[in-house]
């Protein structure tokens, strides 16, 4: 012990040795002390970042969640272990859409999918579950709580995969867009009928010219022939020839300034109400076209309970429409009968009908008969303008016009109006 005395210097037994030690130590406390507020300090600023990022992301959340409110979307995610889909928000405003029940598996809601979308959607969700695909995006028809089908459009996304890169979440939005197809189905079929609707207008055009020239030659023949004729009944028959085309050629004229009127809403087409005897006028019409009959196996008659009846309504449009169903059938009826007939139906109301034991229609033209320039059969004389008329003329007079009709077994058409049509419109 005092040999290790003797080797320390003795500088250091006295009490500066003391004063050293002390002084580290200070030291050492001063440096921990730096160190600790430095730390803490940049503990400090990285909590400030952390909350500036937390504040950013919750301002995300919320512009993301009024961005899926505003378009009205529904957010879902499928866990692809178990494929089970969650609904995290739906801001959709349509009454009875489809939203999954608690666990309910994707499987589950293929069965929900139109049959004929259904292969599509699931082919689309097993892409990006096998990482095929990166997003995708389908529009396909969802069962309703009424059993109905509405349009749905969806996009979806991986949003979440494990070490390895394989998917384990599929993300995605669903909106309705019912009115968008339904606007779009508009829009074809309005693209359909103005495509129709100008084939049948040049159809008319290259038909009217046929139409018009062919009573036209028989009028300008009979009456150029007419001077040499001497016998007097062979003159009356060649008059009632020309009468005849004149007539069909009035025709024509009256049912393209008809249409004319009726397609620019003419105002001065107003109807002129009036009180008449509709049992007289249906049988003025009846023989009218009885005596323009020429076959004479064809037999034209009117049946009727009634003896008398007044009606207030718009005379000339009943008698158009009358005659021309009658006239119609005369064109399609070779042989057999053609009967007019008036029924008093429910709510005060009259059906006037013509059937014949003519050709019939067959049913794939039945959708379009009352289109304006259609025509059943091309060959027979007409401009495919007259049913048109009738039924423009039956709906200002509160009523309607329609058919039944068989190929081979005739048809029935009628005309259905108040009595008066003034208590209609008032």
């Amino acid at each position: 012990m005092s040999i290790f005395c003797d080797i320390i210097p003795n500088e250091f037994h006295s009490g500066n040795f003391t004063y050293i030690v002390v002084l580290l130590i200070a030291l050492l406390v001063l440096f921990s002390l730096v160190y600790f507020l430095w730390q803490q300090k940049k503990d400090r600023e990285r909590m400030e970042r952390e909350l500036a990022h937390l504040a950013a992301v919750e301002g995300l959340d919320v512009e993301y969640e009024l961005i899926i409110q505003a378009m009205k979307l529904a957010t879902w995610r499928v866990d692809l272990n178990t494929m089970e889909i969650i609904f995290d928000n739906d801001y959709r405003e349509e009454q009875g859409l489809f939203t999954p029940k608690p666990g309910m598996r994707m499987m589950q809601v293929y069965e929900m999918i139109h049959p004929d979308d259904r292969n599509k959607v699931k082919s689309a969700i097993t892409d990006l579950a096998n990482g095929k695909a990166d997003m995708v995006s389908e529009q396909f028809r969802m069962m309703q709580a009424n059993d109905k089908y509405y349009w749905e459009e969806t996009y979806c996304t991986v949003s979440e995969r494990d070490d390895e890169g394989r998917p384990i979440e599929i993300v995605g939005t669903s909106m309705c867009i019912e009115d968008r197809k339904k606007k779009e189905r508009e829009l074809i079929n309005a693209r359909k009928h103005a495509e129709e609707s100008d084939r049948l207008k040049t159809a008319f055009i290259d038909n009217i010219s046929h139409e018009v020239r062919t009573p036209l030659n028989a009028i300008i023949g009979f009456t150029d022939i007419m001077p040499m004729v001497t016998d007097e009944e062979e003159r009356a028959k060649l008059m009632s020839i020309v009468k005849e085309n004149n007539s069909k050629l009035l025709r024509i004229f009256e049912d393209m300034m008809n249409i004319s009127k009726i397609e620019a809403r003419d105002e001065n087409q107003k109807i002129n109400v009036e009180k008449f005897d509709i049992i007289e006028l249906m049988e003025e019409c009846v023989a009218k076209c009885s005596n323009k009959n020429t076959n004479p196996n064809v037999f034209i008659e009117f049946v009727s309970r009634e003896t008398r009846m007044e009606v207030n309504t718009d005379r000339e449009r009943v008698e158009y429409i009358v005659g021309h169903f009658v006239e119609n059938a005369m064109k399609f009826t070779h042989q057999g009968s053609i009967t007019v007939g008036l029924t008093v139906t429910a709510g005060d109301r009259l059906r006037l009908w013509v059937t014949d034991t003519g050709t019939g229609i067959a049913k794939e033209h039945h959708d379009r008969i009352f289109e304006r320039f259609y025509k059943v059969d091309s060959f027979v004389q007409g401009a495919g303008l007259g049913l048109a008329v009738c039924r423009s003329f039956a709906l200002s007079l509160g009523g309607d016009v329609d058919f039944e009709s068989e190929k081979g077994k005739g048809s029935a058409f009628w005309l259905e109006i108040p009595k008066d049509v003034t208590k209609t419109n008032a």
